[in-house]
């Protein structure tokens, strides 16, 4: 969505990258990894969890689902705050929640203490990842802002294979509740690094506005090797505090919804294959180690897929490249339906879907960062992504269903297949100024 920018911002968008804001990439980074930490230690813990607190699959299924609950909540209602009272502080809102919430996971000795724990560390995930994809889009010129938002979204699934190395280290030697307290002791690394270095980018500054906003904005000019602007008069906040309204108003209302349906749609099929991966392995024949082997062979090909897929961006077009590894996720999902279950085969498909969904969703978070208004942008972010929360607890669960149906291993993949398939094709229809 093409907007009318101040002189300095367009000068700013038009510059090479200063020092400053790769570095501000790179903490992006960082924090995206925490995210994957956070969200997948428990997924690791769970089984030494129920063992010592002698839970059932049932109660441990709700530990599982809390953080996925919080997410949600955290996207759609915490993040359009950031369009109101600026980026940072709901940066630094996100990781204090997160902070707490593997702090009382570490702590917690019952159920629900386990459940709300991870609810609130959830709450954090949720804000945090719709506030970091408007602010690396921020940080970024013109020329970078795809790769970066997507370069930031790499954190997740870096940060999730480093959660499991952690974990086969730590949990035997430690104890799983050590793996929490390294989390929380990571966040407050990360706290304290936005606190003391990390600066607001041009749109939180406009959004607060006040007196001290001409000063804050051009020392952040300066220390992007910008010129400043000239004084003016306060700057008055630019944020409208209904943003969410914006986003709905008539003139607004459908691209909003396509492109929440299309976050929805493929992470409804990214969550059932990255889910049942393991399952359909060992329901081939193939042991629990083979199983895990191949999914983490997934998450290293997701890194590296996701990597490719951006590099891609600038040659082939931010709409063409997502559109190209959604309908690679399609029919990967549908190709684990029919093809002979030979273990290689397998492996093969795997490291497929494993590079299409993550290349596929990394960028697709830039689509994101250029379908809203910059005074609207966490906001929508969050909508998307907290309506595309309950896709992914849909996949698995709607996957899950049609196996206890009756349905074969062929006709779950193909169904399964079709809401990726049905993304890429909304993704083609719409134009391409909508994402300018």
């Amino acid at each position: 969505m093409t907007e009318t920018l101040p002189r300095f911002w367009q000068a700013f968008l038009e510059a090479p990258m200063h020092r400053v804001q790769k570095l501000s990439i790179l903490a992006l980074l960082a924090m995206c990894a925490l995210d994957g930490i956070d969200l997948f230690a428990i997924t690791f813990a769970a089984p030494v969890i129920a063992q010592e607190m002698e839970i059932g699959a049932a109660a441990i299924g709700a530990v599982l689902s809390a953080a996925l609950a919080g997410m949600a909540l955290g996207s759609l209602f915490l993040s359009p705050l950031a369009d109101i009272y600026g980026r940072r502080n709901l940066l630094v809102l996100s990781l204090l929640l997160m902070i707490c919430g593997t702090m009382w996971t570490a702590l917690s000795g019952s159920l629900y203490g386990l459940i709300g724990s991870r609810l609130l560390t959830g709450l954090g995930v949720g804000t945090m990842a719709a506030v970091i994809n408007p602010l690396a889009a921020e940080f970024s010129n013109a020329k970078r802002r795809d790769l970066s938002v997507a370069l930031v979204n790499l954190g997740l699934p870096a940060g999730a294979i480093l959660s499991g190395l952690l974990a086969a280290w730590m949990i035997p030697a430690l104890g799983w509740r050590s793996l929490f307290l390294v989390a929380s002791g990571l966040g407050i690394v990360m706290l304290l690094i936005v606190l003391f270095w990390l600066p607001e980018s041009i749109v939180g500054i406009l959004t607060r506005g006040g007196p001290a906003a001409q000063a804050r904005l051009n020392a952040l000019l300066r220390r992007c090797g910008q010129p400043e602007t000239a004084p003016a008069e306060p700057i008055a906040p630019l944020a409208q505090r209904r943003s969410i309204r914006l986003l709905l108003a008539r003139a607004e209302l459908p691209h909003t919804l396509v492109v929440t349906a299309i976050f929805f749609l493929f992470s409804l099929s990214l969550y059932y294959i990255q889910s049942w991966i393991p399952s359909l392995i060992t329901g081939a024949g193939y042991s629990v180690s083979q199983a895990a082997l191949t999914a983490t062979m997934m998450s290293v090909s997701g890194v590296a897929g996701g990597a490719v897929f951006a590099a891609l961006v600038p040659r082939l077009g931010l709409k063409q490249v997502v559109i190209g590894a959604i309908t690679l996720t399609g029919l990967a999902i549908a190709s684990f339906g029919v093809v002979p279950t030979e273990l290689p085969l397998l492996v093969a498909l795997s490291i497929v879907v494993g590079a299409s969904t993550i290349g596929g969703m990394v960028n697709l978070y830039a689509i994101l960062s250029r379908s809203f208004p910059a005074t609207a942008r966490a906001s929508g972010i969050g909508f998307a992504i907290g309506v595309g929360r309950f896709g992914s607890a849909l996949g698995p669960l709607l996957g899950g269903f049609l196996f206890s149906a009756g349905y074969e291993r062929g006709a779950v993949s193909i169904i399964m297949a079709m809401p990726a398939l049905a993304a890429a094709a909304l993704l083609m229809i719409r134009k391409q100024r909508d994402f300018a």
